[in-house]
């Protein structure tokens, strides 16, 4: 008898936690203008970008399609998932602090996913940002709340770790390790990140820095659901298209894309999963 296990967003790959990183249903949101990034012959050689004190705010809407394998009868299932979210910044010394928060959460699903946990709302978490770390503060696992699952994680994504200056081709390499949970199960993550320098284009006719990522994703959780010992596994790869306005020190428009592998053991049966997901961060004005 195959033990039912419910796949809730927020996605796999959404894992919460406090966590060190060490460097080096509305409309899609806006798209990039062109695909084609090309340095302007006047554009300087070297760019520097750094996050400026203030607040910015993001819409970010979320698909995952996620299909299972191996079983007799495959099943094809799909949710969207939009959030408002806010980031404001403050600079101490050679410290930024940070307050996000999230005032809207919807999900839209189609198939059998299991409805996601109901938080209230607004959530906010705070933390800093040093050299070489970002670091929440508190208990953010709070009943390993998927809403707290997001926010962290698009907090990783809105405040990447950068070299002091950038030049075209320039690259380095960074990793990142979280604590966190997928539905009611506990897990543990590491992401390898490598970064690369595109060069100069524009973002909705704003002037804009663009550095791509590569990323390499390894899970693994285990706990209990509905009575059964359940055991997660997770592989995959990933991308992100970060625009950068070096001018405000904002990220104007980020895009991620991943690819995951999952295995869930419950109750001695073994189910495979594909999930392919994509998310995009577009700064509202």
């Amino acid at each position: 008898m195959h033990a039912r296990f419910e796949i809730r967003l927020p996605f796999v790959f959404l894992l919460a936690g406090c966590v060190s990183s060490r460097p080096a249903p509305r409309a899609p949101a806006p798209t990039p203008q062109s695909s084609t990034v090309a340095q302007a012959a006047n554009s300087p050689p070297v760019w520097t970008f750094s996050f400026a004190p203030g607040l910015a705010s993001y819409r970010v809407l979320r698909s995952a399609v996620i299909e299972t394998s191996g079983d007799s009868t495959p099943r094809r299932e799909i949710s969207t998932n939009l959030t408002h979210e806010s980031l404001t910044l403050q600079s101490v010394g050679d410290t930024i602090t940070f307050t996000a928060v999230i005032d809207t959460f919807s999900t839209t699903s189609q198939g059998v996913i299991g409805a996601a946990q109901t938080v209230p709302l607004p959530l906010a978490l705070n933390g800093f940002m040093t050299s070489d770390s970002l670091i929440l503060v508190g208990d953010s696992l709070p009943n390993c709340s998927p809403l707290t699952t997001t926010l962290t994680t698009d907090i990783h994504n809105l405040l990447p770790r950068l070299p002091a200056s950038l030049s075209t081709g320039s690259t380095w390499h960074d990793s990142t390790s979280l604590l966190g949970c997928q539905g009611s199960i506990p897990t543990r993550s590491r992401l390898a990140h490598s970064y690369s320098t595109v060069g100069s284009s524009t973002y909705e006719n704003i002037p804009a820095l663009v550095v791509e990522r590569a990323d390499t994703i390894h899970a693994e959780g285990e706990g209990a659901q509905q009575q059964h010992r359940v055991i997660l596994e997770v592989t995959g790869v990933g991308t992100a298209t970060y625009y950068l306005d070096a001018y405000t020190g904002r990220v104007l428009h980020l895009s991620v894309d991943q690819t995951l592998n999952l295995t869930i053991t419950a109750s001695g049966t073994l189910r495979s999963f594909r999930q392919t997901t994509k998310q995009e961060f577009a700064q509202a004005r």
